[in-house]
């Protein structure tokens, strides 16, 4: 497992050259298979500010791992804190940079409960978006790799934008289901934005507050469409399709962030208008509760998103 204990430090729990198999330990750090013993080790036991003060406390035994590592942003580098040696896939060092990104944007359903992702999906995160191991991978194996990536992700997704359960989740006709309704409310909503716009327009109404109206009606569709792609992506059997929703996903993420941030300044524009409607008031301080939430939720999609190389 792997977690970033520390990021001054840049200590981090786990190794993407750990692997277990069955009650075997081994490590392929520069594409070797040497059998180890790890054993894990508070971080605080290591107060290394730099790679000179690895050396003190590096294992006498070869085969000692602390199931700890080494980011050295100077030189972007990670280095393996019992052999004291850089990490090496494919006979290429690790950047520190891209293991960094990992801890950042893996999804938490490659976590454990306990919040950590696992070394394996470290290793494979790596290999599939790393920008050092770009041609390790042919295209078409590297394709599926991210079609299965991109499938767990919309699944995720789908639960953190939809307020869904795991379990419900896990059943695809309780997906399917869940996802559907809450297509169809958000559909609701774009036609009470309607309804509302149509009423007030008659009205002669105040114009940043007609405009503050049409972001929120834009924002309902644009959430509409991107997880009707959530739901249609997980059925995507071919790999060049499932790349080429996320293209559009990515898209419309984009769009809903700026969207978001229109609604914000509208908000700020009518924050002395007086005499606006019940109705619309009460839809107003509904809506934006609801915004704050999507707000949150599309930053951590979009960036969760950005990582995965679509091509071109």
């Amino acid at each position: 497992m792997s977690s970033l204990d520390d990021e001054d430090t840049g200590l981090v729990k786990g190794c993407p050259c750990y692997k277990e198999f069955g009650k075997e330990q081994v490590c392929i750090n520069n594409d070797d298979v040497q059998p180890i013993s790890s054993i894990m080790v508070d971080p605080t036991f290591f107060p290394a500010d730099s790679v000179e003060d690895l050396k003190e406390f590096r294992s006498d035994n070869e085969n000692m791992c602390y199931l700890l590592i080494f980011l050295d942003d100077k030189s972007n580098s990670a280095y393996c804190v019992s052999q004291g040696k850089k990490i090496r896939i494919n006979s290429r060092p690790v950047q520190a940079s891209d293991i960094r990104e990992a801890l950042q944007f893996v999804t938490s359903a490659e976590k454990s409960g306990s919040g950590v992702i696992c070394s394996t999906c470290l290793y494979k995160y790596l290999v599939t978006m790393g920008d050092v191991f770009e041609d390790l991978l042919s295209e078409s194996e590297r394709a599926k790799v991210i079609s299965e990536y991109i499938q767990k992700i919309a699944a995720k997704m789908a639960v953190d934008l939809t307020d869904a359960t795991e379990d419900q989740m896990l059943d695809k006709e309780s997906y399917n289901h869940h996802l559907k309704e809450y297509i169809k409310d958000l559909m609701t909503i774009r036609g009470d934005w309607s309804s509302l716009i149509f009423m007030y327009q008659k009205r002669d109404g105040n114009s940043d507050l007609l405009d503050l109206m049409e972001h929120y009606k834009t924002l309902a569709r644009l959430e509409a469409i991107f997880l009707f792609q959530v739901l249609t992506i997980r059925d995507a059997t071919d790999e060049l399709v499932a790349l080429g929703l996320l293209r559009f996903m990515i898209e419309v993420a984009e769009k809903v962030s700026k969207v978001i941030d229109s609604i914000r300044e509208s908000h700020l524009k009518i924050k002395s208008l007086r005499g606006i409607p019940t109705d619309i008031h009460e839809m107003l301080k509904e809506q934006n509760a609801r915004r704050i939430v999507i707000e949150q939720r599309f930053s951590n999609v979009l960036k969760v998103l950005s990582q995965v190389d679509v091509g071109a």
